[in-house]
């Protein structure tokens, strides 16, 4: 690139995360808290060891969640860059095939579940006093898989096109829906653990209800219902298998985190029992609690991501990433020093008997360190998912998953007693992050000189003549198009289009000056890039593209009528449109 007098910032596409961030949290913390509240009610209302019949069921909810995410998480990333190579078509597809198959999946999961819901509960229940009590949430709780698939499926593609408030104010509802329930059919119903399951399935069929009774009716949705059946069964099939194949990382390291949790349990069970598996049920709380900043860090950042990349705009993705990494981490830290400072204040929520609060107090300390490195992890993962870096993902997914933590827990219990499970959540983190430093330093030696950083993707091309930002004033529109003109001159770009390319700028900058909400300058984000003609050559006469990106008012100049009223007006913007 050419030297400028503006300067490329992460400001625009920041402030488009922390706009998404909030309405994300709010839908993944209210997803998350179900499960937390589920736990303090039942802990408070019943006893401890129904907490644990709670968490006994755990593991198979994580596996119908990798199997959404299996189905959505790579098609979030896949339909955020066909947006951003304006593929409109392409991400219709992808929308029609994640809702037919979030339904059709979730059916089929309850129904292969419903025979044998006794034999899952005395699979999954490390201990037999826990058995009938995970049965008697289990066996409702399967209903609600349907219903759990086509929340969490489609809200990723709802939010990446653009209406994250709708799914916030979805999973909320639902979750309002499950406190209430839960007091109500615990307390005076008395309905037990049969009671918190039935609160559970409730709140995911209000939620998806809600969301898409909502989305579909909204005249501000882009994406629309095809027949994704049109080029034949074998097409559907292809794309089934593209969106699964760019899912796996994520999924497999969510169904991992079910087996994982699975042997946590047994290796408890043996070391200390069940009141070793009672204080893992509040550190897996714990857990889920954080899991809302780290979700809503990476929901936020997947749809932002992908249309960086389908634009090609790499140094703007490694400017988001390391803003979201600042950001979820200093959220993390803050809740890692508060159960530094008081595991009491932590376990006094779940009713924890006093005997186990002493263990409990440690596990808390040792697990909250870990939770640091979860969110280092599963950041990057996603990451890597949106990037197409299928293998750095993989890497990530079953170290974390399951391959560093369960072998550590097995060695250390044995050498350490329950000390050392809590002290192996510690070491998996630093060991999966140093399988993933030995990928990166290899990938980047054998992509002859394409990859040279932690990000793994491409530094900025030749192609790419202008990358600035800026603030849209009246000012800067005219220095503006004087710097851009002048780089495209340098690049042998014809005089005459170049003078084309400065006026276009300075119109669309202008426009936005006019318009600015709140009386604030609109931030802008330009970048110039040629494409080159089949002699090799590139501005003379290749193709030059002008990308402006702003957070100033929604404009569509093709859709734009001149006020032909007004006895004189000079519609400049009108230019763009020939």
């Amino acid at each position: 690139m050419f030297e400028t007098g503006y300067v490329k910032s992460g400001e625009l596409v920041n402030k488009k995360f922390r706009e998404f961030f909030l309405p994300t949290v709010l839908s993944t913390i209210a997803g998350q808290l179900g499960l937390i509240i589920d736990s303090i009610i039942v802990g408070n209302l019943i006893d401890a060891s129904a907490m644990a019949s709670v968490g006994v069921c755990m593991p198979l909810n994580q596996l119908v969640a990798a199997i959404m995410m299996l189905i959505s998480v790579g098609s979030g990333g896949l339909v955020a860059i066909a947006a951003g190579a304006r593929q409109h078509d392409e991400a219709n597809r992808i929308f029609t095939a994640v809702t037919v198959l979030c339904f059709g999946v979730g059916a089929l999961m309850t129904l292969l579940c419903l025979p044998f819901t006794r034999e899952l509960s005395r699979f999954l229940a490390s201990s037999d006093a826990l058995v009938e009590g995970g049965w008697a949430y289990l066996h409702i709780l399967i209903w609600r898989f349907p219903f759990m698939i086509v929340l969490g499926g489609l809200s990723v593609l709802i939010r990446s096109d653009g209406m994250a408030g709708l799914v916030s104010h979805a999973v909320l509802l639902g979750q309002v829906v499950n406190i209430g329930l839960d007091i109500f059919l615990i307390g005076p119903m008395k309905m037990g653990l049969e009671g918190a399951a039935l609160a559970t399935v409730v709140s995911d069929v209000v939620g998806a209800g809600y969301l898409l009774a909502r989305y579909f009716v909204s005249s501000e949705r882009t994406f629309r219902l095809v027949n994704i059946f049109g080029n034949g069964i074998k097409a559907f099939l292809s794309l089934t298998f593209r969106l699964i194949r760019t899912g796996v990382p994520a999924a497999a390291g969510v169904g991992l985190v079910s087996v994982k949790i699975w042997c946590i349990y047994a290796i408890l069970s043996a070391t200390g029992g069940a009141g070793a598996m009672t204080i893992y049920a509040v550190c897996v709380s714990c857990l889920s609690f954080v899991s809302m900043f780290i979700s809503g860090g990476h929901r936020s950042k997947i749809p932002i991501v992908g249309v960086l990349y389908g634009e090609k705009d790499y140094q703007g993705i490694r400017m988001l990433t390391r803003h979201v990494m600042r950001f979820t981490l200093s959220l993390v830290g803050l809740f890692v020093l508060f159960v530094l400072l008081s595991p009491q204040s932590v376990l006094s929520l779940f009713n924890l008997p006093p005997e186990l609060t002493a263990e409990g107090a440690k596990a808390l300390r040792l697990f909250s360190i870990s939770l640091l490195g979860v969110a280092v992890t599963f950041l990057m993962l996603y990451y890597y998912t949106t990037v197409q870096q299928r293998t750095a993902a993989n890497i990530l997914s079953f170290v974390e998953g399951f391959f560093a933590v369960v072998p550590a827990a097995w060695v250390l219990s044995r050498l350490m007693g329950l000390t050392g499970v809590w002290v192996a959540f510690i070491l998996a983190e630093f060991i999966g992050f140093l399988c993933l430093l030995v990928y990166v330093r290899v990938a980047c030696k054998n992509s002859g000189g394409k990859l040279t950083d932690f990000y793994l993707i491409e530094k900025s091309g030749k192609e790419l003549l202008y990358d600035v930002s800026l603030k849209a004033t009246n000012e800067d529109a005219v220095r503006l198009s004087q710097e851009a003109e002048e780089v495209l001159k340098k690049s042998g770009l014809e005089t005459e289009k170049a003078a084309m390319a400065g006026i276009a700028l300075e119109e669309m900058t202008a426009n936005l000056a006019s318009y600015a909400k709140n009386k604030r300058a609109a931030d802008i984000d330009v970048r110039i890039s040629v494409i080159e003609s089949a002699g090799g050559e590139a501005s003379r006469n290749g193709r030059v593209i002008l990308a402006l990106r702003d957070n100033g008012q929604p404009f569509n100049p093709i859709e734009y009528t001149p006020n032909e009223t007004a006895d004189y007006r000079t519609d400049g913007i009108m230019l763009l449109c020939y």
